[in-house]
């Protein structure tokens, strides 16, 4: 009985479809996208990193145990007596506490932070990239599908337009020419439509790939509204200031060079002394038993340095290569805050200019519109010639396509321009 209502639920699924509006395709697009699966796992690597980074200057407990036996005897002190023995049993534990690193064990922290911050503002620009490329996908699919409802008006009109042609040649008050432009215009809008459909195809099998919905799955996007004049709630200074210094990229470029910093800090620490307080208990020679080592264990204790004096300047040249990359992620730095305000400015302008295109395109409809009407009642009376009609038909059909297009772009430009300055 489970059974049966699971497979009617599926199949009332696939039957009937779903509506999908922009938001949830977006929440969905963000749970199913492996980019951001990926970007998760980096920031997993990075907490470790630090925890391992911040362990690091925690002491460190080793044991130590051995056992051998070699192909000749050898003497062995035994019960204050020497005696021969061909095996024999080493163990100990040393613990350890680092005292003195010469600023790695805080540099490999303060790198690991950044690293950790980095992780974190990579994921937020992973989701960012997602949504922008989930609102592009819907929205140009809303966009063919409207498109798509303006080339079947115009197929209909002309098809219509066609058959009274049909009767108007039958009474020879036309000649064969003027019905064959109309079959070409037919042709031309019935190419259009196929075309919008297989795009509207393509970029559904995307959403639905995007999203994670089965490909056999009826759906149904709800249109959304574009909100006209949205620069008036834009103040560009203050968004300008915010790209430059808090936005995503200009975080990210921030934390790498001090991750920079943090590995020319260790890299220095290289050529300075280690010091470490150590203590340990084992015994201290070999011994041809378990218990007889235990016997004679004894506690040590004290203070480890150690110090690499020369190795024909190796560790010098990694600090300087530390150094020289240090300086260049400085460098990237300015150039990301250059190539933000340049970016910003651009949105910004580009924003302007489709607001006014669409203003402007409105009103191109709009006048498309009411030459056609007086064109086709022109073309009824024989005023004007099939040419001429075709032409306003053509100029109508094209302009409300080119408003659905300004419409799209004028709101992927506002969504765009949001996303250079978080």
């Amino acid at each position: 009985m489970k059974k049966t209502l699971l497979i009617f639920l599926l199949s009332s699924v696939i039957l009937f479809g779903r509506n999908l509006t922009m938001e949830r395709a977006i929440e969905m697009a963000i749970s199913n996208s492996q980019d951001i699966k990926i970007s998760e796992k980096d920031v997993e690597i990075s907490k470790l990193n630090l925890s391992r980074a911040i362990k690091t200057a925690l002491p460190s407990v080793i044991y130590t145990g051995s056992y051998t036996r070699g192909e000749y005897e050898r003497d062995i002190a035994r019960n204050n007596t020497r005696v021969s023995q061909r095996g024999g049993y080493y163990q100990s534990i040393r613990i350890s506490q680092p005292l003195f690193r010469g600023g790695a064990v805080i540099g490999g922290i303060k790198g690991a932070q950044a690293y950790r911050d980095v992780s974190d503002l990579q994921y937020i620009d992973t989701q960012i990239q997602v949504r922008l490329s989930t609102i592009l996908t819907y929205s140009n699919i809303i966009k063919n599908q409207k498109n798509l409802y303006a080339l079947q008006g115009s197929l209909a009109e002309l098809r219509e337009r066609y058959r009274v042609q049909e009767e108007q040649l039958s009474l020879n008050m036309i000649t064969r020419a003027d019905i064959l432009k109309t079959e070409n215009s037919i042709l031309e809008v019935e190419s259009q439509i196929i075309g919008t459909n297989n795009v509207i195809d393509v970029e559904m099998a995307n959403l639905k790939i995007k999203t994670g919905i089965p490909r056999n799955e009826n759906l149904t996007l709800e249109e959304f509204s574009v909100p006209e004049y949205l620069t008036r709630s834009i103040d560009f200074q203050a968004d300008m200031n915010q790209a430059t210094t808090q936005s995503v990229r200009a975080l990210i470029a921030k934390n790498s060079v001090k991750m920079e910093e943090a590995y020319q800090t260790a890299a220095r620490s290289e050529m300075l002394p280690r010091v470490d307080a150590f203590a340990s208990y084992g015994n201290v020679s070999e011994r041809t038993s378990f218990r007889r080592s235990v016997d004679e264990t004894e506690w040590r204790g004290g203070i480890e340095v150690s110090w690499n004096v020369f190795d024909f300047g190796s560790s010098y040249d990694s600090y300087k290569i530390a150094k020289l990359e240090t300086e260049r992620e400085r460098l990237v730095e300015e150039r990301t805050k250059d190539n933000i305000d340049v970016n910003v400015t651009e949105a910004y302008l580009e924003l302007i200019r489709l607001e006014k295109l669409r203003e402007s395109q409105y009103k191109a409809v709009q006048a498309a519109e009411e030459n056609y009407n007086i064109d086709r009642e022109r073309y009824e009376v024989g005023i004007i010639s099939t040419t001429d009609f075709l032409r306003s038909e053509e100029q109508l059909r094209n302009s409300r396509v080119q408003y659905n297009q300004v419409v799209i772009d004028y709101y992927y430009a506002f969504e765009r321009y949001r996303s250079l300055i978080i």
